[in-house]
């Protein structure tokens, strides 16, 4: 077998495992394109297939090359960078029979472990990322030195990582953070809305099956009824969508007002865009967030990465913000929905009893609740409402919220999510993109925006349950022991990413002012810490040049420290030193004069020394042999 095909199992399986990640996201034809040419390699290992020749390996490279550009066309995120470096990966290995490529592969697969950091910061992926490099290190030792076995290997890479690990926390803590990603990039990938700033029939109730997290609350006390997490208020109505006040944006100036108040802390995922969520009337938030006028929150930036932040809610009305509220309606949409709100609320003597007669016509006339709700006409009110009767919650706050609007009460759409996933391990809920939902405010004067939830007089069971129909809150006792080991993980990752994520820009900029890094300086102690820094840096060089160039070349020679091994042997065994400039043969024809019993083992062992030192491109095996051999050699003394 030639010599690179030992190379080839270490350096796949380090791949392999630094890929793992990525698989779920990357194009199904890219994971088809790695597992096709490591296969090969592997099994050319037992069949002794011939490796592509040159001018294949380059259309193998073009041809990836102009797959990823029909995959990603013009876009530019960490998809395409990760799909990149997949499809280097595949085709390298096909270049392992020099050293030089052997080296790139490695480095390569560095690069691929980083970019784990795209799919989560969770304590787990790091954990993960810790075991690829330990592997891929181990890998590096072994191309490196074939003599080495497993378990000095393995030792060898845990002591490499060991001296490395301090250096890794002072760096997370002392390296400049960006506030908005490296190089600005954004990751399209990880960030997922629950909704958009567009509210259309169905726009909810196609994420009911999306089980992924949208944001994790921890909290000391949560009120006992539903938990309505407040995300974008809708108060233009074209006749088939809802979009959100223009006036969004507008910081509003809160007190809380109430003695009965709810602060949590919010780890929202990243969504790209600005809304942030809070629990019923945000009145107070920490962090570069603002309270607008409808009591929503906006963030100063557009959301890229996990962000934490504070806030204090309060339950009851949203207050009035001094204005008259006008809802805009398109006038001449859904006629057959305004003929059927003035009918319902003909003799109706205030705003409560128009509430209730409409609430009462979704229960009372075969309304169903459904996640298919089928088809949406251009009058999507007039074909829910008289035709249809199937929806999910968009459909009873639009529609509510419509009629009201037509009796001349003012009604507006609030998008956000209902409930949470319980651990009851740990004070967090789980909110997850399939709790998103809509319900409906009325405005009511000398109280405010009153919710109204239309979709419990269909279903009311909803406030306590999640979509899929479990309980939203669950003791232990319930549940099965795969869940409570999926609840027991989450609350430790929580504990995590509060911490890991928490620590931002802002943060860092606090701890480096405390510890006085970024106070100002008098130009004494500027000078002297420049002095200083200065001094260290030279000082560390010179120790660096000193282990490199000041030892011996036989501690860099793994061959030349093996002889003087075998030297200090003979030595010991009471023969003379090896003189300096002596050369082997005529040290070894000297032992073998004064011992003749050790000759035969002395020749074998220096010949084999010179024939490795003075012949280029000796075998490693040789190598293997010399050090075996010397290892072995155990000389008595004379007599």
């Amino acid at each position: 077998m030639k010599e690179e095909n030992r190379h080839v199992v270490p350096i796949i399986l380090a791949l392999v495992i630094a890929i793992a990640p990525h698989t779920p996201g990357l194009p199904l034809w890219i994971n088809a394109w790695c597992l096709i040419m490591w296969g090969y390699m592997l099994v050319r290992l037992k069949t002794g297939w011939p490796l592509p020749g040159g001018i294949f390996r380059h259309f193998l490279a073009f041809a990836g090359l102009a797959g990823l550009i029909l995959t990603y066309k013009t876009r530019l995120d960490s998809n395409t960078f990760v799909g990149l470096m997949a499809v280097m990966a595949a085709v390298k290995p096909f270049e392992t029979a020099t050293h030089r490529h052997r080296m790139i592969t490695i480095l390569l697969t560095y690069f691929i472990i980083i970019t784990s950091l795209f799919q989560s910061d969770s304590l787990w992926i790091l954990l993960y990322m810790f075991f690829s490099v330990l592997v891929t290190t181990i890998s590096l030792i072994r191309i490196n030195d074939l003599t080495g076995r497993f378990r000095a290997s393995l030792a060898l890479a845990c002591r490499i990582m060991g001296q490395a690990l301090p250096l890794v926390i002072l760096l997370f803590f002392l390296f400049p953070r960006l506030q908005d990603g490296v190089f600005g990039m954004k990751d399209i990938r990880r960030g997922r809305t629950g909704f958009s700033e567009r509210l259309t029939p169905g726009s909810v109730s196609g994420l009911a099956r999306d089980n992924s997290t949208a944001f994790r609350v921890q909290f000391k006390t949560l009120p006992a009824g539903g938990l309505y997490w407040r995300g974008i208020v809708f108060e233009q109505f074209n006749g088939k969508s809802w979009l959100p006040a223009e006036q969004q944006g507008v910081p509003a100036k809160a007190s809380p007002g109430s003695k009965e108040l709810f602060p949590h802390t919010i780890i929202l995922e990243p969504h790209h865009s600005r809304w942030l969520f809070g629990l019923d009337v945000p009145v107070q938030v920490q962090g570069n967030a603002l309270i607008t006028q409808s009591h929503t929150l906006r963030s100063r930036w557009k959301i890229r990465r996990k962000t934490t932040y504070r806030v204090i809610s309060r339950p009851g009305p949203v207050p009035d913000p001094g204005r008259v509220p006008l809802i805009s309606i398109d006038p001449d949409s859904n006629p057959g929905t305004r003929r059927l709100a003035r009918d319902l609320a003909m003799g109706a003597p205030g705003v409560e009893e128009k509430i209730q007669r409409i609430l009462d016509f979704f229960k009372t006339n075969g309304f169903i609740y459904t996640l298919s709700p089928g088809r949406i006409d251009a009058d999507s009110l007039d074909h829910f409402l008289l035709e249809n009767k199937k929806g999910y919650c968009e459909h009873y706050a639009s529609a509510f919220a419509f009629m009201m609007n037509v009796l001349g009460v003012p009604a507006r759409v609030v998008g956000g999510y209902l409930g949470g996933e319980l651990n009851p391990y740990a004070n967090h809920l789980i909110v997850r993109q399939s709790s998103a939902h809509a319900w409906a405010e009325v405005f009511v004067p000398d109280r405010g925006w009153i919710r109204i939830d239309p979709t419990l007089s269909v279903s009311p069971e909803r406030i306590f349950q999640n979509p899929d129909g479990s309980p939203a809150r669950t003791s232990l006792d319930r549940i099965s022991i795969f869940k409570k080991l999926e609840y027991l993980m989450e609350s430790i990752n929580l504990r995590w990413e509060a911490w890991f994520t928490g620590f931002s820009h802002e943060a860092q900029k606090a701890l480096l002012q405390r510890l006085g890094i970024l106070t100002p300086l008098s130009p004494a102690k500027t000078m002297a810490l420049f002095l200083g820094g200065t001094g260290l840096v030279l000082v560390l060089f010179f120790l660096f040049l000193r282990r490199i160039h000041g030892s011996s070349f036989s501690s860099r020679d793994p061959v030349k420290k093996a002889y003087l091994e075998f030297c200090r042997r003979l030595a010991r065994a009471g023969l003379p030193p090896k003189a300096q400039g002596q050369g082997a043969v005529d040290y070894a024809s000297r032992i073998c004069r004064e011992r003749p019993d050790l000759k035969f083992e002395v020749e074998r062992i220096s010949d084999l020394y010179v024939r490795i030192r003075f012949h280029r491109n000796s075998p490693e095996e040789l190598k293997f042999v010399l050090k075996k051999r010397i290892k072995e050699f155990k000389p008595r003394p004379d007599g």
